[in-house]
């Protein structure tokens, strides 16, 4: 029987052990799983930490490099309105000259004008060389008068070199060539004059013998003619000194007229240099009013605080007013509650001396008071007296302002007389 005892007891133990090692058996099985996946998900936490720390890094590198892109956008900006800016000034310089030049044409067109007209006069009311006249029949021509007569070709003539293209070498060369023609027309009309004297002299009477003399006599006078060559060699000189003379007027109109576009461009620079400093002090005007305007909005605020709180400092001094008269009642009271003391006399010295020493305590207590107040009453009207400086400094300022605008619309109409003057 023991043994069958001990035997069930030992199978019941072994029972118990093996139920608890089955059950012990999953829990440790979970437990190591759910350690697995705990590390898993650490390692998979930490990695993604890292990337994400990464991906800041990033973040913040592309914020610094939208940053300097934003910057550098900033400056791209300025410098094209500076260009635009120095593009307009350009525009505007180059339309002031293209008007200059324009002037300028008008004037040389003018000048021609009046040279063609007065040449014009000069020639007088001869015939025309280019339909001349038909020759009398007096005496024949003799060619070898043209060698002594200076005509100017267009080839062997000097080159005259101008600054405007307006001054033609073809109509030169025309005035020229109507002169020298002129001349010929003149000496055409000489020999015309000499037939009609002869004709007038001779009478419808005379016989054919006579008529044949003066014929003879004709011949014989325009045979003695060497004079009049020389006379027209004087003229072919006097000729060339009056076009040498004519040209060294052109030169000296040309070197007048350079001269006068280098004053006006000289004129131009010093208007143009007088515009931008006109400017500058705009801009610096413009500026000055700007600080000016906020300082003065400063002064307004500072002076309307300063209102407000000299309001609740003068509402404090009445009431440190009022409580300074209550303190020097007080006083006055200690000082004669004091006063009556000192003239009883106390049989017990120890409460006389207490009491003394209270009611002096109390004086001194008023005293300081007193002072406080005072100290606070200087106090508020200095606020006072700040505001009101404030408010005297805001209208100085505005009046600065005033004149500061004055002078930018003053240093405006300078700018656009300058530019009326240029244009």
């Amino acid at each position: 029987m023991t043994q069958e005892i001990r035997k069930d007891v030992f199978t019941s133990v072994r029972e118990n052990r093996a139920i608890g090692n089955l059950e012990e058996g999953p829990q440790h099985i979970t437990v190591l799983q759910l350690k697995r996946e705990l590390k898993k998900c650490q390692c998979a936490l930490a990695a993604d930490e890292v990337v994400f720390n990464q991906k800041e890094l990033e973040v913040k590198e592309l914020k610094n490099q939208v940053q300097m892109v934003v910057q550098e956008n900033k400056g791209h900006v300025v410098s094209l309105k500076e260009a635009q800016k120095v593009n307009r000034l350009q525009n505007e310089k180059i339309i002031e000259q293209q008007l200059l030049v324009d002037q300028l044409s008008e004037e040389l067109t003018k000048l021609n004008l009046s040279m063609t007209s007065s040449a014009k006069e000069n020639c007088g009311d001869g015939p025309d060389a280019r339909i001349p006249e038909k020759r009398p029949y007096t005496v024949p021509f003799d060619t070898r008068l043209g060698h002594y007569i200076y005509i100017p070709s267009r080839q062997d003539s000097k080159k005259i070199y101008t600054s405007p293209p307006v001054y033609s070498l073809d109509r030169v060369f025309a005035g020229f060539r109507t002169r020298s023609q002129m001349l010929l027309g003149h000496i055409e009309e000489q020999d015309k004059v000499l037939h009609c004297q002869f004709s007038d002299n001779s009478d419808d009477e005379e016989s054919e013998d006579q008529e044949k003399s003066a014929v003879r006599c004709r011949r014989h006078s325009w045979t003695q003619k060497p004079g009049s060559v020389c006379s027209l060699v004087e003229l072919n000189d006097t000729q060339d000194e009056t076009q040498k003379s004519s040209l060294g007027n052109e030169d000296l109109k040309i070197e007048c007229l350079q001269e006068s576009q280098e004053l006006n461009l000289q004129k131009l620079r010093n208007s143009e240099r007088i515009l931008t400093e006109a400017k500058q002090k705009m801009r610096e005007l413009t500026i000055n009013i700007k600080m000016k305007e906020d300082l003065i909005k400063e002064l307004i605020k500072t002076g309307n605080n300063a209102k407000s709180v000299s309001k609740q400092y003068s509402l404090k001094v009445t009431k440190l007013e009022h409580d300074a008269e209550q303190a020097r009642v007080e006083l006055i009271e200690t000082q004669k509650q004091l006063q009556e003391l000192e003239n009883k006399d106390l049989s017990d010295v120890a409460l006389n001396v207490k009491l003394q020493k209270e009611f002096r305590k109390k004086m001194d207590a008023a005293k300081l008071r007193i002072q406080v107040l005072q100290k606070k009453q200087q106090d508020s009207k200095k606020l006072a007296s700040l505001s009101i400086q404030n408010e005297k400094r805001a209208n100085e300022l505005e009046q600065n302002v005033d004149h500061m605008k004055y002078q930018k619309w003053i240093s405006g109409v300078l700018i656009i007389k300058n530019k009326m003057v240029t244009m």
